[in-house]
């Protein structure tokens, strides 16, 4: 017979390690065996897989047959191997005596060794069965060879339904009574009687065996008692056919070790205090979910909803794997999904993104069921993928959640062994893709939580860490291929990389940095210029991206159609926006359903569209509008838990309000947002931070005192704990309205003096003095200390002046802040004035209707 190239000689070299180890052969027996030199036995071994071993079919079934009559050598010759040698181990452990091992070689024959060298087995075709039942197998196996594959899956579960309850009546093969409490221990009689199975390979069996050992300890340990028939038999076949499965990347391992879920939706119950403003919030929330088609809210769409209780909420799936490649010690690696669906669709939809599955074969087809009737039974899930159904995989084990992620796993590594064995992937680019998203995604959800619950001061808000991630993102760009196959992971990379500059244009914005982000703003458009596909999947992140720049047009107060009453609108795009990030949902895309991202630009584009028109417009109708789209981005952030956006977003609804006159909805507004915000606050939060996180609620309640209850005594005490809180954080914008709102306060307040008001909220150790400053404004923002140079400066007057005196100091401080955002974006030599500088000075801003 003539000799066969080999292409991948991976497995035999596996196996003559094995032979080594556990049967004790020597490389002269081995060398003697295969008629090949002992010289090149030892290359073999030693260099990996560039090396090939000269063989052919009649090579093999010799060796076969000489380690069978062998004998153990006694002083068996040590292989003095490279450092790579060590590579190739074997997991079994408790084997039988080497003697016993080539007795069991003779008794399994020689195609394990054949087919680990790419030949024909001598016995059979392809399927291993035994001669005596070969003819009906065959029949089976031909038959169903005429099916297309959508039937044969349904087929072959029905044939597995019968041929299991067969057995678990009739079969006695493998469960022969040799032991009192087999009743109860159906896999460990299993186990002791695997040793004889007619068709499996020898190290294929104690394999098998080796992995049934061990799950039936950890399994054990875990508390399992007992081990029905059935679960014992479908514990066997998981692992028998994951064994004979294609191993074209043994190195790579992946484990699903927990899952994590946590309900972002945030939501406060009805209260008697703002019952109508509770009404109509409930109102704009469901009309916003019946938008998105999400589950739960058309059962109330007919009937006056009064809660959200039947809305299913938003939950974030995290899910830890522990994952290892070529060897590597193992590292455990977090895959996130967030969305309104299920638990176990979110916990899938991790997997898939971070597996980076392609579109073809993201659709999922699940079969699961328990396998006993007890409360401990044991489950078995079946995964199929993609249309065509190519790629399966099957596992079995107790937590049933675990199972069916295990099994998405291993229906996953199939597809990536085939794309892989195809040259269309790489698989260390791909190692290396899945470990990078996995640790940047985490990074980014940290930096994005922070920032949602105002936690300026931590390391995750700080610029380098803002940056780190963005230039990790775009590192990982220049390495991962621009092949389809690839996609998934590059859109993935793209979207941490945006959402950092995300981060880093609202710090600017919020902390005043307008002179920064003309450049950050062009780098970013840039990206969505150079690859329209990224572009066109990333609707979401462009329109957060836009409510960035809202607010950037607004400081710098350049752009005449935002402020021209009868063009903001149509500059403003709110409802082609709208349209834009609703469209994105689609199946297939990135945004498969309403999850993090959707949520959060339609919070900000409707919140920030809204707070323009809340600083420039003066139309009752377009005001009362806006008091909407304010309750639908607080909706919008209350279902992904962000509970300081709600309460910013309710506030400024609350202000509309009293610029209307409507002291009903803004005490509502005041009261319900109070309330939410102080549920999300804890004793460990400083006096400070707190002031700050409730600034927003305290200018509402201070201009409600003043406007519309006409008390600027306690008024005044709102707006300074308002503008201590911004001071805090470096909120600029914030800053400027407690400014304007004090300005306007002290206009009332002839006979009452500065240190006085001054002394209610900055006392004890946050008087003002020249050694608190840095106390006071931790962010070093230099907004924050303009201010406090000035509340300092009047802290210290020994006439202690009235605030009437003083209030001129407050508006042009408030005008010199808007202007001097105008003036660092304004060409060389202009000298125009801010919009917002000038009804600060003519006193028209944010007035009454």
């Amino acid at each position: 017979m003539s000799q066969e190239s080999i292409e991948d000689q991976e497995e035999l070299r596996e196996l003559l390690y094995f032979y080594l180890d556990k049967m004790g052969a020597t490389q002269v027996e081995l060398s003697e065996g295969m008629g090949v030199s002992r010289p090149v036995v030892i290359n073999f071994l030693n260099k990996g897989k560039k090396q090939r071993l000269p063989v052919d079919r009649k090579n093999l079934i010799k060796l076969c047959e000489s380690l069978q009559k062998g004998k153990v050598s006694k002083k068996k010759s040590k292989i003095e191997l490279e450092s790579n040698s060590g590579e190739i181990e074997s997991n079994i452990d408790e084997l039988p005596n080497p003697e016993k091992m080539r007795e069991l070689l003779g008794k399994s024959g020689v195609d394990e060794l054949l087919e680990s060298a790419g030949f024909l087995p001598e016995k059979t075709k392809i399927i291993r069965v035994t001669p005596e039942v070969f003819f009906q197998v065959a029949q089976v196996v031909t038959l169903l060879e005429f099916l297309d594959f959508e039937d044969l899956v349904p087929t072959t579960q029905e044939f597995l339904a019968i041929a299991s309850n067969k057995i678990a009546i009739a079969s006695k093969k493998l469960f022969q009574e040799n032991s009192n409490d087999q009743e109860n221990d159906y896999l460990k009689s299993l186990i002791d009687n695997l040793e004889n199975h007619p068709t499996l390979g020898l190290k294929l069996r104690l394999e098998v065996i080796d992995k049934l050992q061990r799950t039936w300890r950890r399994l054990k340990a875990g508390g399992k008692t007992s081990f029905s028939q059935q679960e014992a038999i479908r514990l066997f076949m998981s692992i028998a056919i994951k064994e004979q499965m294609p191993k074209n990347l043994p190195n790579l391992h992946i484990r699903v070790e927990k899952t994590e879920f946590q309900t972002l939706s945030k939501y406060i119950n009805a209260g008697e205090e703002y019952k109508d403003l509770y009404q109509k919030f409930v109102r704009i929330g469901y009309q916003a979910e019946c938008e998105l088609k999400t589950p739960g809210s058309y059962s109330t769409r007919q009937i006056e909803a009064k809660s959200f209780d039947l809305l299913n909420p938003v939950i974030m799936a995290k899910v830890t794997c522990s994952f290892s490649y070529n060897n590597q010690p193992s590292e455990l690696i977090e895959w996130i999904y967030t969305s309104g669906n299920t638990i176990l669709e979110n916990a899938i939809g991790a997997c898939s993104l971070h597996m980076g599955l392609t579109e073809d074969i993201g659709n999922i087809s699940i079969s699961t069921k328990t396998l006993d009737s007890s409360i401990d039974s044991l489950v078995e899930t079946t995964i199929i993928l993609g249309k065509q159904q190519k790629y399966q995989g099957i596992w079995v084990d107790r937590d049933s959640m675990i199972t069916m992620l295990q099994a998405t796993v291993y229906a996953a590594k199939q597809w990536i062994v085939d794309q892989n064995a195809n040259d269309k992937l790489d698989i260390e680019i791909y190692v290396s893709a899945c470990k990078a998203l996995s640790e940047l995604r985490k990074r980014l959800t940290r930096a994005r939580k922070a920032f949602q619950n105002f936690q300026f001061l931590d390391d995750e808000c700080q610029p380098t860490e803002i940056n780190r991630i963005a230039d990790i993102a775009i590192d990982e760009l220049k390495i991962i291929p621009k092949e389809n196959i690839y996609f998934s992971y590059r859109l993935n990379f793209y979207r941490c990389y945006l959402l950092a500059k995300r981060l880093e244009l609202r710090l600017s914005n919020t902390q005043g940095n307008i002179s920064n982000l003309k450049s950050l703003i062009a780098e970013i458009q840039k990206v969505f210029e150079d690859d329209e596909e990224v572009k066109q999947e990333l609707v979401p992140i462009q329109a957060l991206i836009q409510s960035e720049i809202y607010l950037y047009e607004l400081s710098c107060g350049h752009e005449p159609n935002l402020f021209e009453s009868h063009q903001r609108s149509k500059w403003l795009e709110l409802e082609e926006w709208d349209s834009k990030i609703k469209n994105a949902i689609k199946r297939g895309s990135c945004y498969k359903d309403p999850g993090l991202d959707i949520y959060k630009a339609l919070s900000e584009i409707y919140g920030n569209a809204a707070r323009i028109e809340f600083y420039l417009s003066n139309d009752k109708n377009t005001l009362e509008k806006a008091i909407e789209h304010f309750l639908k981005a607080a909706h919008y952030a209350s279902r992904i838990g962000s509970t300081q956006r709600v309460t910013r977003w309710l506030a400024l609804a609350g202000r509309v309000g009293v610029r209307l006159g409507d002291g009903n909805l803004s005490i509502q507004v005041f009261k319900f947002a109070d309330k939410f915000a102080n549920a999300s606050l804890t004793t460990g939060h400083s006096e400070n931070f707190r002031q700050a996180v409730l600034s927003e609620i305290s200018l509402l309640h201070g201009e409600y005192l003043l406007l519309i209850q006409n008390d600027p005594t306690n008024a005044l005490e709102r707006f300074l704990k308002a503008l201590k809180g911004s001071i805090y954080l470096g909120l600029n914008r914030r800053i400027c309205d407690a400014l304007f709102d004090i300005f306007r306060c002290s206009k009332k307040l002839g006979n009452f003096s500065t240190k006085e008001g001054l002394t209610r909220v900055f006392m004890g150790e946050d008087q003002l003095i020249e050694s608190n400053k840095n106390k006071l404004n931790p962010t070093s923002n230099r907004t924050s200390e303009k201010v406090l140079d000035l509340l300092c400066y009047l802290w210290s007057r020994e006439n202690n002046p009235s605030w009437f005196q003083v209030q001129s100091e407050f508006s042009k401080l408030a005008t010199d802040i808007w202007q001097g955002w105008h003036n660092d974006t304004s060409e060389p030599g202009t000298t125009t004035k801010h919009p917002i500088a000038k009804r600060i000075e003519n006193e028209s801003w944010l007035c009454q209707i």
